[in-house]
C-alpha cells in the first residue's frame, strides 16, 4: 500500500480515493489559505509531516478535509465549510474499509472529528484551558491530534493562527 502521500500522485487518485480528488478546485478562504484549493491544502499538510509519522496521523491529514466537497459554500461574501470535520468524520470508515484498513478506522475518523479543536475552543493567548478542555486532552488520542493539527496549520498560507492557539495549548499542558 501507497503512503497517503503517494496516493496524491497516484495516475488512479481518482478510482482510489475519489473523496480526496474532490477536493481539486474546492475553493477556501483565500485570508486564511493563500495556498489555494483544498486539494493543494491537503499536499502541504501531508509534506509538513515527517517521514515516519504515526500511520493514524497521515491518513487523518490526507482525509482531515474531504467534507468540504460537501460542505464549502459562498455565504455573506466569504468561502466556508461548516461541518465538514464531521462530514468528513464519517466518511472515514467506509473510505478505510475500502483501502483495508479497518484497524485504524476508529481512530483516524476521531482524528479527523477532531482536527479544528483548537479554533472551536475560542481561545486567546492569555486564556486558560477549562476543566472541559483538559479532560479532552487527556484522550489517548490526543498527542496524534495535535500532529494533525500542527500539519493542517503548517499546510495554510495565510493569516491562520492555529499554530499559535495550539502551542498555547501545549504550554498549558507542561
Amino acid at each position: 500500500m501507497k503512503t497517503p502521500l503517494q496516493l496524491l500522485d497516484d495516475p488512479q487518485l481518482d478510482e482510489i480515493l475519489p473523496e480526496v480528488a474532490a477536493l481539486r478546485g474546492v475553493q477556501q478562504p483565500p485570508q486564511y489559505h493563500q495556498e489555494g484549493d483544498a486539494f493543494i491544502h491537503t499536499r502541504l499538510a501531508l509534506e509538513a509531516l515527517p517521514p515516519d509519522a504515526d500511520e493514524r496521523v497521515q491518513w487523518a491529514v490526507l482525509l482531515h478535509d474531504i467534507g468540504k466537497a460537501k460542505t464549502t459554500r459562498f455565504i455573506d461574501g466569504r468561502w466556508r465549510a461548516w461541518g465538514h470535520d464531521s462530514v468528513g468524520a464519517r466518511m472515514v470508515p467506509a473510505i478505510m474499509a475500502r483501502l483495508g484498513l479497518q484497524h485504524i478506522s476508529d481512530h483516524v475518523a476521531w482524528l479527523v472529528r477532531h482536527h479544528h479543536f483548537a479554533l472551536s475552543w475560542g481561545l486567546g493567548s492569555s486564556r486558560p484551558l477549562s476543566k472541559k478542555q483538559r479532560r479532552f486532552c487527556n484522550q489517548p488520542l490526543f498527542p496524534l491530534l495535535i500532529q494533525v493539527a500542527r500539519a493542517d496549520a503548517a499546510g495554510s498560507h495565510g493569516i491562520s493562527d492555529k499554530g499559535d492557539l495550539i502551542g498555547h495549548i501545549e504550554r498549558q499542558l507542561t
